[in-house]
């Protein structure tokens, strides 16, 4: 909960006067298909993924007054990390698609939400089809 969640929020938390100031700030929350499906790693990990979605609803109600603010998620799968392929419980054939999310993958969205200024609120699934919304 304190890396995924607690830090989210006392980051944003600090940010937020300055994007008030400016009438400008890109909340970008990393989150996971776990959140939504409950995932493979635990209850603990799509707990706090979920909490982040939340997170992000609520900042983007609460900032869209200031309209140069925007909050939006990305809920990625398991990636091809150290962290996942490491883990030999996880497999690529767990995801749809049949292979792992890759950074680069998940890094375009991320570009895509810091350069766009009228997607709000919304939960990007880079997910390789585990989740469709």
């Amino acid at each position: 909960m304190d890396v995924n969640l607690t830090s989210a929020f006392l980051t944003t938390q600090y940010a937020i006067p300055a994007m008030i100031e400016k009438n400008y700030g890109r909340i970008i929350n990393i989150s996971s298909v776990a959140a939504q499906t409950g995932g493979v790693i635990g209850p603990h990990y799509a707990a706090s993924k979920a909490g982040l979605i939340g997170l992000t609803h609520s900042y983007a109600a609460l900032l869209a007054r200031n309209g140069g603010i925007t909050a939006n998620a990305i809920a990625p799968t398991l990636i091809a990390t150290d962290m996942v392929k490491d883990n030999p419980s996880i497999k690529p054939t767990l995801i749809p698609i049949g292979r792992f999310d890759q950074p680069d993958e998940v890094a375009s969205v991320v570009l895509l939400l810091a350069t766009n200024g009228y997607i709000n609120g919304q939960t990007l699934n880079v997910n390789g089809d585990w989740y469709m919304s």
